[in-house]
């Protein structure tokens, strides 16, 4: 059996993997959002919006299912199996879901800006991160990337001079995506042998598939549908492109959570088949505690930093990004913990039908204050929806394993954090009244926010800070003394 990687390294490869995948958007916000304008964004917003739903609908929930399985394979041979099987049978479902789709695009005002996006289409197809991921093998995922959004990013700022740029700017993305996605299939014939394929099996995997695509599908809903149906119920590219822009910043928060739960999901994946459950509660006790770092600084600090960076970030003319960041503080909290117990507790363990019923009623919770917000609050009623459906997803998964995780756990992993958070809102937020709005304050208003959580957690012995704070200085500090 193969060595499993160490989960540090892999959270390091895959928080680069996700930051990756919105590095391009996010590095060139300042630039497209001066250069292209906010109509022109929320263009983007709109019919990527869809492109990625389409995406969704036809990978069927390849990513987490087939990370899982690669993940349990015995050997080689049975991961070669694996493999050429869900590829196949997800090369086949995108295909098809990407051409009924194009028949409606092909209809529709922005036709043109449809069809400069079907490299994302073939790219979706040869995506094999998942045989990665459940390798653990995270650094031929990250590592290529970075090259590829690096050369697209110096592209954007060669080629993207004015509003009229738009299909240049959408080429660019999708043609990353698709060589990002390219350059990890010379690597592929190192954990996958000869091609193997069972008809036989296609039925076995397509059913099992269908427990991991309803929470793909039901995902999708309240988190990509709701720009399109800003588009659909307000008809305001300028309202998409307000929320688009806010969602830029989200997500860069938000990907560091998913690169600690994707990396966990292997590993808790592996854990279940072998039922090691002494290590497994250990590992949760470690996530929870992780968790609880992350997020809560992440929430109190984007309530701290939006109104001094979005003038300057993005421009004049986005000053409602500003309150819809407000509106997404609570965000990071709620999805930290509703990953955390999914990937940790729910599809590790075989129970992904609970999980599945908990994403259907979030999803459906999401549609209707969706269609009762929006047309009234236009991008603030979207927000607010996400917002809402994140809370009632965490609420209906703690619910469904109360037992294997216990409040008090919760509660004694994450108070001193939220504790520390606070207090670091506390004293910042006078402060961020009398800097002037740049990027020197942004800066400094993040750098002292944290220090001040950090010195805090010690004050109050915080015992993960303190632990890792052990480790680091046994590791790193008495090495360095011992050479000098």
């Amino acid at each position: 059996m193969e060595k499993k990687s160490s989960i540090k390294k892999n959270f390091i490869y895959n928080l680069i993997y996700n930051i990756l995948n919105i590095i391009v958007p996010l590095i060139s916000a300042p630039y497209t959002s001066r250069v292209l304008g906010v109509d022109k964004i929320g263009i983007y917003s709109y019919t990527y919006s869809l492109i990625s739903t389409v995406i969704m609908i036809g990978a069927m929930g390849t990513a987490t299912y087939g990370q899982k399985e690669i993940a349990a394979s015995k050997d080689a041979e049975e991961r070669s199996t694996l493999f050429w099987e869900i590829f196949v049978i997800k090369g086949v479902t995108t295909i098809l879901c990407a051409a009924l789709f194009m028949v409606y695009a092909l209809n529709d005002n922005y036709a043109f800006y449809y069809l400069i996006q079907i490299p994302f289409f073939i790219a979706a197809v040869l995506d094999v991160s998942w045989l990665f991921q459940g390798l653990e093998k995270f650094n031929y995922i990250a590592i290529r990337n970075s090259l590829v959004r690096i050369a697209g990013i110096i592209l954007l700022f060669i080629i993207v001079k004015s509003p009229s740029d738009l299909w240049k700017y959408l080429l660019i993305i999708c043609g990353s995506q698709l060589v990002g996605n390219l350059s990890m299939w010379p690597y592929v014939p190192r954990y996958v042998h000869r091609f193997s394929f069972s008809k036989k099996r296609i039925v076995y995997h397509i059913k099992n598939m269908m427990v991991y695509f309803v929470p793909s599908v039901t995902y999708q809903i309240y988190a990509v549908l709701d720009k399109a149906m800003l588009g659909w119920l307000v008809g305001s590219d300028y309202e998409n492109g307000y929320y688009e822009q806010a969602h830029k910043i989200v997500n860069m928060a938000v990907s560091i959570i998913s690169a600690f739960t994707i990396v966990m999901r292997s590993r808790m994946s592996y854990l279940y088949s072998i039922k090691d459950y002494k290590e497994i509660e250990r590992k949760l006790y470690q996530a929870c505690n992780t968790m609880a770092f992350m997020v809560f600084p992440m929430s109190f600090g984007l309530a701290l930093i939006a109104a001094g960076m979005v003038p300057w970030f993005f421009g004049d003319g986005y000053d409602k990004v500003i309150s819809l960041l407000y509106v997404f503080c609570p965000f990071f909290a709620f999805m930290g913990y509703s990953r955390l117990i999914g990937t940790h507790i729910l599809t590790p363990s075989g129970r992904q039908g609970k999980s599945n019923v908990a994403q259907c009623f979030a999803a459906v919770c999401n549609l209707i204050l969706n269609l009762l917000l929006i047309p009234k609050f236009y991008a603030f009623g979207a927000a607010i929806a996400s917002v809402g459906a994140e809370f009632v997803i965490v609420v209906i998964y703690y619910y469904a394993i109360r037992k294997e995780l216990s409040l008090v756990t919760v509660a004694k992993t994450g108070w001193k954090k939220l504790l520390s958070a606070a207090v670091m809102f506390a004293v910042l937020f006078p402060l961020t009244k009398r800097l002037p709005i740049s990027i020197l304050s942004s800066v400094l208003e993040v750098v002292l926010g944290s220090c001040i959580y950090v010195v805090f957690l010690f004050i109050i012995r915080d015992e993960f800070l303190l632990i890792n704070y052990q480790q680091i200085k046994k590791k790193y500090f008495e090495k360095f003394f011992k050479k000098n």
